[in-house]
């Protein structure tokens, strides 16, 4: 049986239930466009990411850690790191090295926006040439 601490909410708030009650999309004139599911989530990127999985070294103080990327777009990626270092916090900005190929590396500095576990999201400072 679901409670409410367990019931995930569509974005407007609503559960997304059709059964008539009061909120429905039907009651608000929506009834044409097709229901969204509860985990539907809304893109909050500028720049649409691109799923890749490219080498990369991420330079905590002066040692490289290194990782491969999951993703990436003009401004950000989300990479996943060999080793978790405690030493990696949301708001701090590193350098890393992005190795696109085997003549093609890009070295750029990133903002940490997310940390769980050996993932780690970064908004980049310089715009990413992805060709």
């Amino acid at each position: 049986m679901e409670d409410d601490l367990t019931r995930r909410k569509s974005p407007r708030g609503k559960t997304g239930k059709t059964d008539g009650h009061k909120g429905s999309a039907s009651e608000h004139g929506h009834g044409s466009e097709s229901h969204r599911s509860e985990s539907a989530t809304i893109e909050r990127r500028l720049h649409p990411r691109v799923p890749v999985s490219w080498p990369v070294r991420l330079w905590v103080d002066s040692t490289a850690v290194a990782g491969r990327t999951v993703d990436v777009s003009e401004r950000g990626l989300c990479i996943v790191i060999s080793s978790r270092t405690p030493r990696i916090a949301i708001g701090t900005v590193y350098r890393v090295d992005v190795i696109m190929g085997p003549k093609h590396e890009v070295s750029v500095t990133a903002e940490v926006r997310y940390v769980a576990d050996a993932v780690v999201g970064l908004r980049t400072k310089q715009r990413l040439k992805l060709v």
